[in-house]
């Protein structure tokens, strides 16, 4: 079998399996309402953190003491 078929077959097989994976992700997260606690949940922690991360980073002194601290 010629090079660009190997090709398109490692790039058809990798659709499928994301294809796949992308269903079941939205199967279980219509299905089960815990899951999408969790995930709102860990989008409130990672935007926190990256704001976080962002006021931390900056050269100043202190930088990261005029954050909240909830």
């Amino acid at each position: 079998m010629p090079h660009r078929f190997h090709l398109l077959e490692k790039i058809a097989f990798s659709l499928v399996c994301w294809s796949a994976a992308a269903s079941s992700a939205y199967i279980g997260y219509e299905r089960c309402p815990d899951i999408k606690v969790a995930l709102h949940a860990g989008e409130k922690f990672l935007d926190a953190s990256s704001q976080y991360a962002f006021a931390c980073a900056a050269p100043a002194a202190e930088a990261c003491a005029q954050l909240p601290v909830d």
